[in-house]
């Protein structure tokens, strides 16, 4: 019996497949944190003990990719890096939590962006003041340097617009290229998904272009409250009626909601520590778990569908057609990955129960994490949510 799926290849323990598709790149910014952690927040005009200090690295795509990691899952980052004292630091880090960052662009004679963090153990709260001393944008050159075959899924920060829609458009141009027939598949070939986060209300109202582009969107509940939406019901009725994506709204102690592209509503409560330590990064955390649950239900469909699918020569009737069998199995790729029309979803596998335990698992992850001091851990906790089945009840 010959498959119509080519040999897949052992690579440090990965089919080829799995080595390839799997992949998720964030595209956005790393910074540098000097966080301190202190009994209360200090007043105006004082001087204050902190009881903990640290350098961390930071930046939405930058965190994303850091919890991406530790759970489990093959990730690329792709910002700009700075030429100066802290590089080193911010490499060395990357390639402590197993980053990939091959192709992110190193600027010389500019410093990093840097953001003081003050953190209140007796609030949880995190107080942040950002500087950025003109660090250029990524381009869409920069971009255009990648090879898409190696990503399952795409994942922006809402940022430099214009550019992020040219990307966007690139992905949209590679989708539409791929074959959508056996032969493709058999090249380990699959749409890319595309995702995005709206978070920072300085981006403004046209930030809601990008909608149009993205398979999954992320609203955070600071640019919700800047689009005067006062709780997370009202984004998931309102943001992207559409755009026919998938919405996910996390809203921190409220929990999070999310709509399918078909416009089923799906919720979770959050799942809050004995002790709240540190907030940082805790939306960054609930974006990345998502990303790894959804990515991951992507891989296991598309998996099964090849298990299912194996053409032979004993498996075709013997009076069918040979091009009406290749003709169904493209339709059947089309069905499972939803490539049928560039107006439509490359996530047609979010179905109701997946949005549902996607957003569960990511409000516990995201609970875990800020009952935790930075993200170490999380591989742990991860791996007791996914054994013990309780994203099922």
């Amino acid at each position: 019996m010959t498959s119509c799926f080519l040999h897949e290849e052992v690579i440090s323990g990965q089919s080829s497949t799995e080595a390839h598709t799997q992949k998720i790149l964030c595209v956005g910014r790393v910074c540098l944190d000097i966080v301190q952690t202190c009994v209360q927040f200090p007043s105006e005009d004082s001087t204050q003990r902190s009881t903990d200090y640290r350098w961390q690295r930071g930046g939405n795509a930058s965190n994303t990719c850091t919890v991406l990691s530790l759970i489990g899952q093959s990730c690329e980052l792709l910002a700009c890096l700075c030429a100066d004292d802290h590089l080193n630091f911010l490499q060395n880090d990357l390639r402590k939590y197993k980053i990939d960052y091959s192709h992110c662009p190193i600027i010389n004679d500019i410093g990093c962006p840097v953001s003081t963090v003050i953190l209140s153990s007796s609030t949880g709260s995190r107080t942040i003041v950002y500087h950025n001393r003109g660090l250029p944008e990524l381009t869409i050159k920069n971009f255009d340097e990648l090879n898409l075959d190696e990503y399952s899924w795409i994942h922006f920060e809402g940022r430099h617009i214009d550019v992020a829609l040219l990307m966007m458009q690139r992905i949209q141009t590679y989708n539409n290229s791929l074959n959508r027939t056996c032969d493709s598949v058999t090249k380990n070939r699959m749409p890319i998904t595309i995702s995005v986060e709206l978070e920072s209300p300085r981006a403004g109202r046209r930030i809601l272009d990008l909608l149009p582009y993205a398979d999954v969107t992320f609203v955070a509940k600071d640019f919700a409250k800047h689009l005067g939406f006062s709780n997370m019901s009202e984004v998931i009725h309102n943001v992207g009626q559409n755009a026919k994506g998938t919405v996910i709204c996390a809203w921190a102690e409220e929990g999070a909601i999310a709509r399918t592209p078909c416009g089923s509503i799906v919720q979770s409560s959050a799942f809050s520590p004995q002790k709240v330590i540190d907030t940082l990064g805790a939306g960054d955390t609930f974006n990345a778990a998502a990303l790894y649950y959804l990515n991951k239900s992507k891989i296991e469909a598309m998996h099964k569908y090849k298990k299912e699918t194996v053409c032979t020569n004993d498996d075709i009737n013997q009076t069918q057609d040979i091009s009406d069998y290749g003709t169904a199995v493209e339709r059947d790729i089309k069905e499972i990955l939803g490539t049928g029309s560039l107006e439509y979803s490359r996530a047609k596998f979010i179905n109701e129960t997946v949005l549902q335990q996607a957003i569960k698992f990511a409000c516990r992850i995201a609970g875990a994490k800020v009952g935790l001091r930075g993200y170490d851990c999380l591989d742990a906790i991860s791996d007791d949510i996914l054994q013990s089945n309780i994203l099922e009840h």
